[in-house]
């Protein structure tokens, strides 16, 4: 009988709180997820949802005074319970990291080789001239053109999809487990993004790489997640196979991102349809469901009860009032 493999990444009830004028905002609370090896999780909502926050601050690379609570494991260690040290054994070696912008990630007086192979020495996966040449095979790998002459670039020489395709390859340099890719493809142009997606799903299925795929986009989510995670207001409303959520969403929210999206058979007249309002403050939450004021579907018990999220079906959802199946 065949066993379930343990998740690369857990997060179970975290919470994390920033550092304000008018005190500690919470910006994420009571997210719970787990990614399994080989899966890609999508993760959306709009700015300030506190995707990247929750996906980050358990590596300590959220915000410097961010204090996190709950549990987050990877690979089965805990997370929350070590120091710097440890966690730089982690970070670029069993978790890698691609970044929103990649010309504020990329050491700007450093060549884009240098960068690669200062972490394959780092993690003692080669030294020198060893390092030297697997860097140059992994710009090869992400289908940078004429990698033996990039290598020797600064990162503005390079266009934005060059220098995204370089932190890929300094983010896979040591071969993780996990690949966090937060807003990887808002900076590109759209041929540019689909490249670099079809990037991601390639070293998923070639190297059984888990991804966390952080993004606005639902149409940027949708063609490679696997699952999808919709969060607001630093809470998770909608959790479901990637292909139900895209087709059949059972949240408002959700509903709303994906009205968003404008199609082909849409009519060159037809104005967008944006969600009305604005996403609330981290330390301004409304009563009830943080949704309710924007919320087209809200009844009297939204504005005065929180929902608790809580499997709807094959759904997880927090929502007093579903929408239908």
């Amino acid at each position: 009988m065949s066993s379930i493999p343990a998740p690369i990444l857990e997060l179970h009830d975290l919470t994390v709180r920033l550092a304000a004028r008018s005190g500690p905002v919470t910006a994420v609370a009571g997210v719970t997820l787990a990614v399994q090896p080989g899966e890609c999780v999508g993760l959306v909502g709009e700015s300030g949802a506190g995707k990247s926050q929750a996906l980050l601050a358990p590596f300590q690379l959220g915000a410097a005074a961010a204090q996190v609570g709950g549990g987050a494991r990877f690979e089965g260690g805990d997370l929350l319970a070590l120091d710097g040290a440890a966690l730089d054994r982690i970070r670029g070696r069993r978790a890698g990291f691609v970044f929103q912008d990649p010309m504020a990630s990329l050491t700007p007086h450093r060549t884009v080789g240098e960068q690669i192979a200062e972490v394959i020495e780092h993690h003692g996966a080669g030294r020198g001239a060893a390092a030297r040449d697997r860097a140059c095979a992994l710009l090869e790998r992400v289908h940078m053109d004429v990698p033996e002459r990039r290598f020797h670039q600064y990162p503005h020489e390079l266009s934005g999809g060059q220098r995204q395709r370089a932190s890929i390859a300094i983010a896979i340099a040591c071969d993780p487990a996990l690949l966090i890719a937060d807003e990887p493809t808002t900076a590109l142009d759209v041929t540019v993004q689909a490249e670099v997606l079809a990037l991601l799903a390639a070293l998923k299925a070639e190297r059984r790489l888990s991804i966390v795929l952080v993004s606005h986009d639902f149409g940027v989510v949708g063609r490679l997640a696997d699952r999808i995670l919709v969060m607001y207001a630093g809470r998770l409303v909608e959790e479901g196979r990637a292909l139900d959520v895209m087709t059949a969403p059972r949240h408002p929210y959700t509903a709303a991102l994906l009205a968003c999206i404008p199609r082909m058979e849409d009519r060159p007249e037809e104005p967008l349809m944006p969600i009305p309002g604005q996403p609330p403050q981290p330390g301004a939450l409304p009563a009830g469901c943080a949704f309710h004021p924007r919320c087209a579907h809200a009844q009297a018990r939204c504005r005065v009860e929180a929902p608790v999220l809580a499997p709807v079906g094959a759904r997880t959802l927090a929502c007093h009032f579903p929408l239908p199946a």
